[in-house]
């Protein structure tokens, strides 16, 4: 396979190179060059019978006495459901199968690739065997391609445990654009996945994580469109904000849909918040958090913990999150993470339309996190977004969030 030498000159001006010198250009510039791809094999290829590459040989793929091809490996009616036309699965119960993705990731590492998201196999369009294939070639060929799965529309912590020891990230959401009731929608999966403890799980070659899609921030175009960039960023800054602090807070991978050629200060700052990469790269413990200051619950009881959560989601279904005829979330969310040397993270999230006032008791946020010493009057308190210093907190944690916005707090709580 090579790139079209019209739009990428390099591919053939320097010996059939593909995409090799565009991967050397932006490992020079202190980049990372990644490739987005489409499951099994081209239609194209299909209807051209092109042969396939053993390889361990170079050469074409021989098995029982005969070469095989394209067609022998294309299963038609299983096209992409989003892109009938262009792609289709291969059958990877044949060798040939096998040697035909193989032999696709190989030229991928060899060109330089760091990143490949292989869309139309996960989600609604799960195929497990080609990833398991594709992800035993990574490995195979000590690569260190990092390796991501798309699309994410009706993916569930279930279909997600089956894969996440296979590959580094994968999505767990439809396409995420600029709209309050996207945002919004990532609320429940966020939470779903993180208590699945699938956040930073076991992956290829190291972890894996749910990902919560582009941030549509910034310089933008439109959906399906070849046009664009062309508009500025549709969400108010306080959805912004709410954005890249669910998506931080949550682990997801932070991937910017914006133009970098066009970046202005605002969105530099979001995506740039020292707060929140901190968060992103270095926390654990990360997880939606239920408070209520009617919750009576002692450690003296035996499983107080479990106890603690169950009263924690009845209130949350109960009081704090409904959602619109329409299925759009709203109420309050919380979240926690814990940091290094007595640090701890609390997010308040308003998803009304109105202002509200939201509060975090530290007797319940010290019971769901154990150890970490929040007492009252032993934890200092930065605000982030408006980097309020707060002082010495006495008993809870309460601020007025605008619609839509968010506040995100630092605990630092000193060991008696």
């Amino acid at each position: 396979m090579l790139p079209d030498p019209i739009r990428w000159p390099s591919s053939s001006s320097t010996g059939e190179k593909g995409f090799s010198e565009v991967a050397r250009k932006v490992h020079s510039m202190g980049l990372k060059f990644g490739i987005h791809v489409m499951k099994g094999i081209s239609t194209q290829a299909v209807n051209a019978n092109t042969p396939i590459m053993d390889i361990t040989t170079g050469g074409q793929f021989q098995q029982s006495g005969r070469n095989w091809t394209a067609q022998d490996i294309g299963i038609k009616e299983r096209a992409c459901a989003w892109m009938p036309h262009g792609f289709m699965s291969v059958n990877t119960s044949l060798d040939a199968g096998k040697a035909f993705l193989r032999s696709l990731y190989k030229q991928y590492s060899e060109w330089g690739v760091d990143f490949v998201k292989l869309d139309c196999v996960f989600g609604e369009d799960l195929d497990l065997a080609e990833i398991k294939v594709v992800s035993e070639a990574i490995e195979g060929q000590n690569s260190t391609v990092l390796f991501s799965l798309s699309p994410g529309k009706q993916a569930t912590p279930e279909m997600a445990t089956s894969v996440s020891g296979l590959v580094n990230m994968y999505r767990v959401t439809a396409d995420d654009w600029d709209t309050w009731p996207d945002v919004a929608s990532h609320f429940d999966v966020a939470r779903d996945f993180s208590a699945a403890n699938l956040t930073g799980a076991a992956g290829l070659l190291g972890k894996s994580w749910p990902d919560l899609d582009m941030l549509p921030l910034g310089w933008l175009t439109d959906p399906a469109s070849n046009e664009g960039p062309h508009r500025a960023c549709r969400l108010t800054l306080d959805e912004q904000k709410t954005q890249v602090t669910l998506w931080s807070i949550a682990k997801s991978p932070l991937m910017f849909g914006g133009d970098m050629r066009n970046l202005d200060h605002t969105t530099y700052r979001l995506l740039t918040e020292p707060t929140l990469l901190q968060i992103n790269s270095d926390t654990s413990n990360n997880k939606e958090f239920a408070n209520d200051v009617g919750i009576k619950i002692t450690r003296s009881e035996p499983n107080w913990l479990v106890l603690l959560w169950r009263k924690m989601c009845r209130i949350l279904a109960q009081h704090l999150v409904t959602h619109t005829s329409n299925g759009i979330p709203t109420g309050v969310r919380a979240w926690v993470a814990t940091g290094s040397q007595d640090v701890t993270y609390v997010a308040l999230f308003n998803l009304n339309e109105v202002v509200t006032v939201i509060s975090a008791n530290l007797r319940d946020l010290d019971m769901a996190l154990p150890g970490r010493n929040i007492k009252e009057g032993s934890c200092k308190c930065k605000e982030i977004w408006s980097g309020k210093d707060l002082g010495v907190v006495q008993k809870s944690l309460k601020t007025s969030v605008n619609p839509h916005g968010v506040a995100l707090f630092v605990l630092n709580c000193n060991k008696p």
